[in-house]
């Protein structure tokens, strides 16, 4: 079941609006892999923390979308330790 939820959410992130998109690379699976770890697998979780970044960014890159969803949950995970 896992597997199926990781292939649907990389299928969700290699759709990025108004720009097409190259096949996945290696490090951009890593990083959603990595933050499918950060939400316990919850890809409705990850892609709405993509969602709202991409709302707010809408030209950057795959990766950086990834990468400030990570930054993100670190932080609140920092704060909610602190």
């Amino acid at each position: 079941m896992t597997s199926s939820k990781n292939h649907d959410f990389n299928h969700c992130l290699s759709v990025q609006p108004r720009n097409k998109c190259p096949a996945i690379s290696q490090a951009t699976q890593e990083l959603a892999l990595e933050l499918l770890a950060l939400v316990n697998d919850d890809s409705t979780q990850a892609m709405g923390i993509i969602k709202q970044i991409m709302y707010y960014n809408p030209d950057k890159s795959l990766d950086w979308y990834c990468e400030q969803a990570i930054k993100k949950l670190n932080r609140q995970n920092y704060c909610i330790a602190s």
